[in-house]
Order: structure tokens, then C-alpha cells, then sequence
């Protein structure tokens, strides 16, 4: 009672005096500054989250709360001050290209590139378009969501090569360099250091903002590989808006649901069977191992997949067979769990019988319980389809979003959404989305309903 007494004063002193925790000046950043911007958190209170210049863009546009932003692309400046989120910003710095990797451009199977709308990405397709490449190149490009993905893809030796800023290349010295990307090829390539309006406010953060243009800032910026403006004012590059196309994904998807539940329907049933029927040694290890999937972050399970294909040479990632895995891998523990279930649910002694009549093992399971269990079989072959239909985590990092190749609905509603503009079509992907998934749900329900129904009968 006494300690209730006491805080409860304490709590009453503090509530009284005014006193108010100053909070840290929070910043939203081009991922390509992450390392750069390490130094401004060891001289001033901030928060920095980093991440694509549109997808900042798009949630600063949204109302996302922040007092600082750094973009890397003026048309992504222009779209935050249309959206009369920005109360003053500048041009800060400068950045340059360079072409890294072990095969040069004309000879490398992967050239890894920023996707459409990141900056480095549209920097990229317009040098390649003034060198006349990019009809030669363009069908071998990985693309990466983010310059510190494709620097990452780079680093991990997921591309032959890649055009990355010449900024992240001078982090990563394992990296070779093959030649800097000529700066006449393309619009100069600058960063904007934003005020916005709720920041205007804070004396914290127009304190940073003023720094962040110092000369020992600058310094530090030329340190990390960047380069003064060339400019004071940033230029504006037209970028044709992408369109998104909604019959393709939608394809897409159900041809890799489809595959999916191919690739993994004959492992499942065998599992399944072993599961229902056997007891062995290190069972529930392997029942364990089969689930993980179900309970991992599909982000996770992603990571495992381009990691493993990397390590024993299988060149699959980012690619459409790669969506089909990932996807075959997040839908076989239902696919599992349902046809085990489904098999379980049929009495052994029916397996016996036959067996007394001639029948095989094997030949009483596909002639007596496979038919009798077929309906709660299909209800598990239609809840991993929609699982896969869903998929987005695992397919992201192991197949990427490679537009007219891997984009599934469920990347082409996370691009569509991202991308300011692109809120109509992210609407109809997600409409289509709702329905299919439904649709493959009343089927599911109906066929459990079934053998439901069958197993009343048997009793």
C-alpha cells in the first residue's frame, strides 16, 4: 500500500510540473542512405526508417507521420508536394551508377535492376535505353523492390551482374566493379531532404534538416560514396506510369496454384498415408518438419528456398518455376494435415478386410479407403489451392516481382498499392483476389460437408 501511495505521488508531481519526454525526430529515408545516415544518429535524437523512395512517397501521401524525408527521385518530391505534405524541402546530394558483377552486361543470364518506379530502377532503364540495350537486357533483368535488395541480390550471387548506386557498391568492396555508368546517359540523379509539415512545428527537426545540409554532413555523404548535386534545383525525369494488368496476374496465380498442388498432391498423399496407417522411428520429427511450414513466416520459408537453390547451384530463383515451389511449399502442411485426417477418419479395419481377400497393401488403400476418403482428400487439395492462390511472402523472396513472369495478384496488389496512382487497379486485383478465394472456399465447405455426410453412412 505504502509503494501505491508513492508512485501514485510521484506519478501526481510529475503530471504537475509539465514535463515532457522530448520525442526522437522521425525520419523516413531512401534505403540507398542507410549507411550514410548511421552517423546522424550518433549526433542527434532521430528515428529512421528506410525503405523505397515510392513507397515512402505513397505513405506520406497516406498520412504517415513523420518530420523529415529523404527521396531519391524528384518525381516522388513532386508527388508528397502535390499531396501539400511538404512545408520546405532542397536538393541535398547526388549519386552516380556503377555496373557490378563478375559477367559484363552482354554476357551475363541475370542482370539484376531496380523494379519500375524505384529510382535506381528508372535511372538504370533510361542509361540502358540511351545505350540501345535494354531490348537486349530486358528479358534477362531481375528486378528488386529496392536499391538495398539489389545490392543484397548482388552481395548473395543471385545476378551474373547489376547496376546498383555507386554508393552501395563502395559498402560492399567483395563486389567487382566492372565500370561507372556515365552520368550524360541518364537525368542526374538527386536526393531531397523534405520538411514536411507536421516537422515544421518541432525546432528538433528543423535543427536536423539544417544539418543534414552542413558541411560535415556533407562530408560524411561524399565519405559514403555520394556526390554534391549537380544541380540546385532537381530535374524532372518522365516516367511513364506503369500499367497494371489485371488479367495476367489473375492467369498467373491460378497457374501456379495449379502447379502447386500438382508438384505437392502425391508427396502429401504418400506422407499422409505413412502418417495414418504406420508408426515408426523419428515420426514426430517428420510430421514436425512437414508443418513448419504452416507456422514460419512465409518471408522465412522464402529465404530458406533462395538460400538452399543457391547452395546447390539450382538456378530456379526468380523465376515462374520458383513461384510454383514457394507456393507448393506453403500449401503442402493443409494439403497434409487434411488428406491424413481424411484417411484416418476411414476405418482400418475396411484395409483389413481386403487384405484377407488377396488385396495388397497398397491395393486396398487405392481401391477400398482412397474413394471413401476422396471427398475430405479434394477438400485438402482445395484449401492448399487457395493457400497458394495467396501466397505472397515466400513468393516475394524467392521468385520476386518480375512483372510478365512472376507477378501473382497478391504482388500485383502490394505493387499497385505502393505505387501513387495505382490505387484503381491494386482495388481490382483485390476484388478479383475476394472472389476467386471465396469461390475456392464454398467448394471447400461443400466437399467437407460431404464427407461428413459419407462417414454418417458408414455408421
Amino acid at each position: 500500500m505504502t509503494i501505491f501511495r508513492w508512485l501514485t505521488t510521484l506519478l501526481t508531481l510529475w503530471g504537475c510540473t509539465g514535463i515532457a519526454v522530448a520525442e526522437p525526430v522521425r525520419i523516413a529515408a531512401a534505403s540507398s542512405l542507410a549507411t550514410a545516415l548511421g552517423e546522424l544518429t550518433q549526433t542527434h535524437d532521430v528515428r529512421i526508417t528506410f525503405g523505397p523512395s515510392q513507397r515512402i512517397a505513397r505513405q506520406l501521401t497516406s498520412g504517415l507521420e513523420v518530420d523529415l524525408a529523404l527521396l531519391a527521385h524528384p518525381n516522388w518530391l513532386e508527388s508528397v508536394e502535390a499531396a501539400g505534405q511538404v512545408a520546405e524541402h532542397r536538393t541535398l546530394i547526388g549519386n552516380t551508377l556503377v555496373v557490378v558483377g563478375e559477367e559484363p552486361l552482354g554476357e551475363a543470364e541475370r542482370v539484376g535492376i531496380g523494379a519500375q518506379g524505384v529510382p535506381v530502377g528508372d535511372y538504370t532503364r533510361a542509361a540502358l535505353q540511351h545505350w540501345g540495350l535494354w531490348n537486349q537486357i530486358q528479358n534477362k533483368t531481375v528486378t528488386s523492390p529496392s536499391a538495398s535488395s539489389l545490392l543484397a541480390n548482388a552481395l548473395a550471387g543471385h545476378v551474373d551482374a547489376a547496376i546498383v548506386y555507386a554508393s552501395d557498391a563502395a559498402t560492399a568492396p567483395e563486389l567487382t566493379v566492372q565500370m561507372q555508368v556515365p552520368t550524360g546517359a541518364h537525368e542526374p540523379i538527386i536526393y531531397s531532404v523534405v520538411l514536411t509539415q507536421q516537422g515544421q512545428y518541432k525546432a528538433s527537426a528543423r535543427k536536423v534538416f539544417e544539418h543534414l545540409q552542413s558541411d560535415s554532413m556533407m562530408g560524411a555523404f561524399i565519405r559514403y560514396g555520394f556526390t554534391p548535386p549537380e544541380s540546385e534545383q532537381p530535374s524532372r525525369m518522365t516516367i511513364p506510369t506503369p500499367e497494371f494488368d489485371t488479367v495476367e496476374p489473375l492467369l498467373r496465380s491460378l497457374w501456379v496454384a495449379l502447379s502447386a498442388l500438382a508438384l505437392a498432391f502425391l508427396p502429401a498423399l504418400g506422407l499422409a498415408w505413412l502418417m495414418a496407417r504406420r508408426q515408426f522411428p523419428g515420426k514426430a520429427l517428420l510430421n514436425t518438419l512437414c508443418l513448419s511450414p504452416l507456422v514460419l513466416p512465409p518471408v522465412v520459408t522464402g529465404w530458406l528456398l533462395l538460400k538452399g537453390a543457391h547452395w546447390v547451384g539450382w538456378g530456379v530463383a526468380f523465376t515462374p518455376w520458383a513461384a510454383v515451389i514457394a507456393a507448393a511449399v506453403v500449401g503442402f502442411p493443409l494439403l497434409l494435415i487434411l488428406t491424413r485426417g481424411a484417411i484416418e477418419g476411414v476405418d482400418v479395419r475396411f484395409e483389413q478386410q481386403a487384405e484377407t481377400l488377396g488385396y495388397s497393401a497398397l491395393s486396398a488403400f487405392g481401391r477400398v479407403t482412397l474413394p471413401m476418403a476422396l471427398p475430405g482428400i479434394a477438400a485438402g487439395a482445395v484449401l492448399a489451392f487457395a493457400r497458394a492462390l495467396g501466397e505472397f511472402g515466400a513468393t516475394a523472396m524467392f521468385a520476386g516481382d518480375q512483372p510478365g513472369q512472376t507477378r501473382t495478384l497478391a504482388l500485383g496488389v502490394y505493387a499497385a498499392a505502393e505505387f501513387p496512382g495505382g490505387e484503381a487497379a491494386a482495388m481490382k486485383l483485390v476484388g478479383i483476389s475476394i472472389a476467386v478465394t471465396l469461390m475456392a472456399l464454398l467448394i471447400y465447405e461443400r466437399l467437407v460437408w460431404r464427407q461428413r455426410r459419407r462417414r454418417e453412412d458408414w455408421k
